[in-house]
């Protein structure tokens, strides 16, 4: 009679639910499989769900407020140039200037007179206004009398190589070129 001899329920075994027989009354201990019902199960804390509540009502406000109040007007965005890059540019353009005079030097024996007048005339606007920004760079600096004060003076360099370069176009300027026209 093993089956009539049960073992006591261990200790806690009653508070995570209760063990009521299939179909039995609660005091009889005859029926074979108790049915197992779990512990209800406890909610959150009503200050966690109202804490959560507010928070995103809160984030919902805040997106609202942002995309109405947000800046429909484009940026405007201002490049600022320093002498010293505007200086930099200016001995690049020397520079190119440069290699142009020597390509139109090249192209002087050349038969095709129409090319050699159009890369005459690239070079000598190119320094033309290679100088025009250099003398523009320099207006505010330069003395009442029209020269460079001593500190200065490391431009006047860059003045030197823009005639000698005007000066090169000057001596191998085409024969059918109107002066009258470039000024």
């Amino acid at each position: 009679m093993a089956s009539a001899r049960r073992r006591p329920p261990r200790s806690g075994s009653r508070q995570k639910g209760s063990w009521t027989p299939e179909g039995a009354a609660p005091g009889n201990p005859d029926d074979e499989r108790p049915i197992y019902k779990p512990a209800a199960k406890k909610g959150a804390h009503p200050a966690v769900v109202i804490v959560v509540l507010v928070l995103f009502v809160g984030s919902g406000i805040f997106f609202a407020y942002a995309l109405v109040n947000r800046n429909i007007e484009p940026g405007i965005v201002v490049e600022e140039t320093t002498t010293n890059d505007e200086y930099k540019e200016i001995q690049r353009r020397i520079q190119k200037s440069t290699a142009m005079v020597k390509e139109v030097v090249q192209l002087r024996t050349d038969e095709d007179t129409a090319r050699f007048s159009r890369k005459w005339s690239a070079a000598n606007e190119y320094t033309s206004d290679t100088f025009d920004q250099l003398r523009a760079m320099l207006a505010d600096v330069r003395l009442p009398n029209g020269s460079l004060p001593p500190e200065y003076s490391g431009y006047n360099r860059d003045f030197t190589r823009l005639q000698i370069i005007m000066g090169d176009l000057i001596k191998v300027a085409p024969l059918d070129f109107d002066w009258e026209s470039e000024e």
